[in-house]
């Protein structure tokens, strides 16, 4: 439930305040009779003992205080009652949600499980664990103490503008009330942050840069039907405020953060461990982490070198990767070939019996929006599990810009060779997560539409680039292969640098090192995958989560014997939300084994 790092989000996507709660914008506005019925946070009338209507309302109770604290994440899910709101992260706006947290954590140790049924008792287990770790983040983490990051607003607006699920008028007018809040949120941060990492600190300066061309430039274009004088004034005057805000906060965090900035990023292995376990339900010793990770990076090398073989057995793995970049579309036949691309893997994914794909809906393939453009290379855009309106997805594909000369657009395409696109596009839409989409509007409760982990999400991304290589897919083509096992070697990389940057203390230096090794990877991207380990310490979440469905499809297979459907595997599996495989296994195995 907690929302992805604002940085991590504008980079790749395209997963009881202080404060009084706003009032209701028009669209939310309702008959009192029907709200609770209109109201998707409500509790729904449970059957069952006074337990089971106590944890209802609990959750409920504590999904309220969490989006009116993270308003800008309740608009990503499609909740649209906090639209105008920006968030408060005053110091007393953060200590009540601290106080708030602690609150929903003794009322859910209030609850005995053994009085719950065996589905609420798996929700509880997630809900009990997500909580928990979002105490742990305001209190132990304290990236509003320790990040300048924390509080750039642009991750709020760009959630106003990638989908249309209002009139362009109305969303624009909730993106000048929360950039009206800019200011006083800038203020919070200049009270709050102390002493934080020099890399931190170095990058905000340069996020908040990109904020200001954010609204200069790709906000304009997103709203370039709005008409209205009056409408269009009022943003242009609250966009001003707010760039002078963000100005006035880029010369303190370069003149006053960045020349005595002494803190580290290092977790530690104490914290990095109960991260895990809190956001992901992996508890086990980090060596045994380490040792399983190497386990899987040595067999990817071997397999990657194979085929390398496969392709050309005379031809070096530079030669290859450079013929690999040369293979791509052209720029007008891009969207074109992707989206044939779709329809081949969709089809495979059903003739094969791979997975069905529970909808004739297909997932759009469109050039990147120009507001996004800058900060997406290949993405998913889905609404979120409450949203009424907007509900098309699209496959997002960011085309060369008309301004860049031809050095430039032929740099850019080789990231779309025909080697690497397929492993991306099923990474993204069929069977990931735009599948994933589609199963999880499923999900059984509200715990389940809410609260989630990455290394089922993007462990699933990652498990089937692979997986329907392994099912036959593109069989009699080794660049197929060669593109994907590229990639994953790119994730088993972040596994080793994730864990040892932050519990065994590895430079960058040496995380560049590896990645330029072992990935294969110019120093330039070396160097962006290795810093990225700073601020996203448990992006091991790729690997970590494809090698555990991986496991939890074997054992299932294993126990259910000449019975066992691959198909109804996967769906089974994503109709259950995003839950961390620990309770997969509970749900599907009865039983509480090693994930690993």
């Amino acid at each position: 439930m907690r929302p992805p790092n604002a940085r991590i989000s504008l980079l790749l996507v395209l997963s009881l305040t202080a404060f009084a709660l706003p009032e209701p914008p028009r669209a939310w506005a309702a008959d009192p009779a029907s709200s609770q019925i209109d109201d998707p946070l409500a509790p729904r009338p449970v059957s069952g003992n006074a337990s089971e209507k106590r944890f209802a309302a609990v959750v409920s109770d504590y999904a309220r205080g969490y989006f009116a604290f993270e308003p800008s994440w309740a608009t990503t899910s499609g909740l649209h009652r906090y639209d105008s709101q920006l968030g408060d992260r005053s110091r007393a706006a953060i200590d009540a949600e601290i106080a708030r947290t602690r609150r929903a954590v003794a009322e859910a140790k209030r609850i005995d499980p053994r009085r719950l049924s065996d589905a609420s008792r798996i929700d509880y287990d997630l809900f009990s664990r997500q909580v928990e770790g979002h105490l742990f983040d305001l209190t132990e983490i304290r990236r509003w103490e320790n990040d300048p990051s924390t509080y750039n607003y642009a991750e709020g607006i760009f959630a106003l503008v990638a989908r249309s699920f209002a009139p362009p008028e109305d969303r624009l007018r909730s993106v000048t009330a929360r950039l009206k809040q800019v200011p006083r949120l800038l203020e919070s941060g200049k009270q709050n942050v102390k002493n934080p990492p020099a890399m931190f600190a170095q990058l905000a300066a340069e996020d908040f840069e990109g904020s200001i061309e954010f609204l200069e430039h790709e906000v304009p274009a997103a709203f370039a039907t709005v008409k209205d004088p009056v409408l269009l004034k009022s943003y242009e005057e609250a966009k001003s405020t707010a760039e002078t805000a963000t100005r006035e906060y880029i010369k303190w965090v370069r003149e006053d953060l960045v020349p005595h900035a002494q803190g580290s990023y290092v977790l530690g292995p104490e914290r990095y461990r109960k991260k895990l376990y809190y956001d992901e339900m992996v508890d086990m010793p980090l060596d045994t982490l380490l040792d399983v990770g190497q386990h899987e990076l040595d067999r990817l090398e071997a397999r990657y070198a194979a085929a390398a073989k496969r392709v050309n057995p005379n031809a070096s793995l530079d030669e290859l990767t450079q013929s690999m970049r040369q293979d791509h579309p052209s720029a007008d036949s891009l969207i074109p070939y992707a989206t044939g691309l779709l329809e081949d893997i969709r089809s495979f994914c059903m003739t094969s019996k791979f997975i069905d794909v529970p909808s004739e809906v297909r997932c759009t393939v469109r050039p990147t929006p120009s507001f996004a453009a800058e900060r997406s290379f290949a993405s998913l855009d889905s609404p979120g599990p409450f949203e009424k309106q907007a509900s098309e997805a699209y496959y997002n594909i960011t085309l060369p810009n008309k301004s860049w000369d031809s050095a430039r657009v032929e740099q850019h395409l080789q990231g779309y060779s025909r080697w690497t696109l397929p492993s991306v596009s099923i990474h993204e839409a069929y069977p990931g997560h735009y599948v994933h989409f589609l199963y999880s509007k499923r999900a059984p409760s509200l715990v389940r539409k809410i609260m989630g982990c990455g290394s089922f999400a993007e462990g699933w991304g990652l498990y089937v680039e692979e997986a329907l290589v392994n099912h036959g897919y593109k069989k009699e083509d080794p660049r197929v292969e060669f593109g994907m096992l590229r990639w994953a070697l790119v994730r088993a990389c972040r596994f080793q640098v994730g864990l040892r940057v932050h519990t065994r203390g590895m430079t960058m230096d040496e995380a560049i090192a590896l990645f330029m090794e072992h990935a294969h990877m110019e120093r330039a991207n070396a160097e962006r995958e290795a810093y990225r380990a700073a601020f996203d310490p448990t992006y091991i979440v790729y690997t970590l989560g494809a090698l555990q469905i991986r496991k939890l499809r074997d054992d299932v297979a294993r126990a259910e014997g000449p019975a066992f459907d691959l198909a109804r595997f996967h769906a089974r599996i994503l109709s259950q939300g995003a839950l961390p495989v620990a309770l997969l296994r509970r749900i599907l195995l009865g039983d509480s084994g090693p994930t690993l």
